[in-house]
């Protein structure tokens, strides 16, 4: 970078922002399903990042959150290896536990059963970030306390 750069030219990388793809892509080697979910996440919303962060976070709008499903419902079904798959069905059902949790929507055709059931499975998986873990534990009680 030259000293004359001014900070708002669009040639000039954002502060850290080198740092944050290097970062990326060395989780993208280390651990790919992982980082597509989170890739997923910065699509949805930048602000927050990854996919932890998207959905343990209560001021995400149901808007978010859907889109968010959508698009994990799609790595489940095309990701390329079958830990991607899993991470995608996953997260997409942690989607679905955000939006119960946090705005009393149902984003899923489940029935409740199916839901809890699918939740447990989320909550099992010690592969996935432990907040998201611990959100879908937070919407079964929720789903339990319902009596739906």
């Amino acid at each position: 970078m030259t000293a004359d750069a001014r900070p708002d030219d669009p040639h000039v990388p954002a502060e850290g922002a080198l740092r944050d793809t290097l970062a990326w892509v060395l989780q993208s080697i280390e651990h790919p399903a992982a980082a597509a979910g989170d890739w997923i996440a910065y699509e949805v919303d930048p602000q927050r990042g990854t996919a932890a962060a998207l959905l343990a976070d209560a001021a995400v709008p149901l808007t978010r959150l859907q889109r968010a499903r959508i698009l994990y419902a799609g790595l489940r079904s095309d990701g390329e290896t079958a830990e991607e798959r899993a991470v995608g069905s996953r997260l997409a059902i942690a989607c679905a536990a955000a939006a119960w949790l946090f705005h009393g929507a149902r984003i899923t055709n489940h029935d409740d059963a199916a839901l809890l059931a699918a939740f447990r499975s989320v909550t099992a998986d010690l592969t996935l970030e432990p907040t998201v873990r611990e959100m879908v534990c937070s919407a079964e009680r929720k789903l339990l306390r319902s009596g739906r």
